[in-house]
């Protein structure tokens, strides 16, 4: 498992996320540590928890760290099974 911090306050851009994302298309686990992240958008969350998922569905990813707001965005943009 790999554990990454993401170290800017505003995350709103899916190019934000892809950049994040570059070269963990090889781990089984991800866990992105939102701990210094104030805010995120829409295009970043739907970016991570929706598109990567769905390219590399035999990868996990959890995060942790999340303010109030930056998990509501999270738990909103990842899509229902």
């Amino acid at each position: 498992m790999l554990t990454r911090s993401v170290e800017r306050e505003h995350l709103i851009s899916r190019s934000q996320a892809k950049r994040i994302l570059r070269g963990l298309e090889q781990f089984k686990t991800i866990r992105l540590d939102f701990k210094k992240v104030d805010i995120v958008g829409q295009g970043f969350v739907d970016e991570i928890f929706r598109v990567f998922i769905r390219q590399y569905p035999h990868i996990k990813i959890e995060f942790c760290n999340a303010n109030s707001d930056v998990q509501f965005m999270i738990e909103r943009g990842i899509p229902k099974r």
